[in-house]
């Protein structure tokens, strides 16, 4: 995906929507600089000069305003619904900030090959726990379905309440990993 030219689009889109709505005097300069602080970034000079996977993980953010930390929505949080937002962009922004979500893309290329359809087998839940138990390292759930959208797997949210995610990816490749982590 080509980031800047994202970015430069979404700022157009809102530049279109500002003048239809409010009739609005407000230059690209200023609906791009808005874009950019929208997107986690102090300016738009700043959202330019990030380097691709940073611009790749913000973009999905935008396109996604439900993908968090925990994953989509805000899950079984409980608490109040003041509470709950703030745990919900507290998620947001972990995410936003994570530093696991590029080697997550590599690891995904590395060892799932895409298919067309569905797979419920290819569920975040079960990939977060084999990319753990590989890379030795903690995985949020929200980490593995923003690397695995990135790289562009087929995916269906698995339901209004849940977190989780399922993915196009071959069941041989589930099959393979999981062989090579018991061995």
């Amino acid at each position: 995906m080509d980031t800047v030219r994202y970015f430069r689009d979404h700022a157009k889109a809102q530049l279109r929507e500002h003048r239809a709505g409010l009739g609005s005097s407000l230059g690209l300069q200023q609906v791009q600089h808005q874009v950019a602080v929208d997107a986690d970034y102090r300016s738009w000079g700043e959202l330019l000069d990030a380097d691709q996977s940073d611009r790749r993980l913000a973009a999905l953010m935008v396109s996604e305003p439900y993908l968090n930390l925990n994953g989509f929505g805000q899950g079984t949080y409980t608490g109040s619904p003041q509470e709950r937002r703030e745990q919900f962009q507290q998620w947001r922004t972990q995410l936003r900030r994570s530093e696991s979500v590029e080697m997550l893309c590599r690891w995904l290329m590395d060892n799932f090959e895409p298919r067309k359809t569905i797979n419920e087998q290819a569920n975040s839940y079960t990939l977060k726990h084999l990319a753990e138990e590989d890379l030795g390292i903690y995985v949020a759930n929200g980490e593995l379905i923003a690397a695995a959208l990135i790289v562009e797997y087929p995916y269906r949210k698995c339901s209004s309440t849940s977190p989780n995610a399922d993915f196009g990816m071959s069941s041989r490749s589930i099959t393979a990993i999981r062989r090579r982590l018991t061995s």
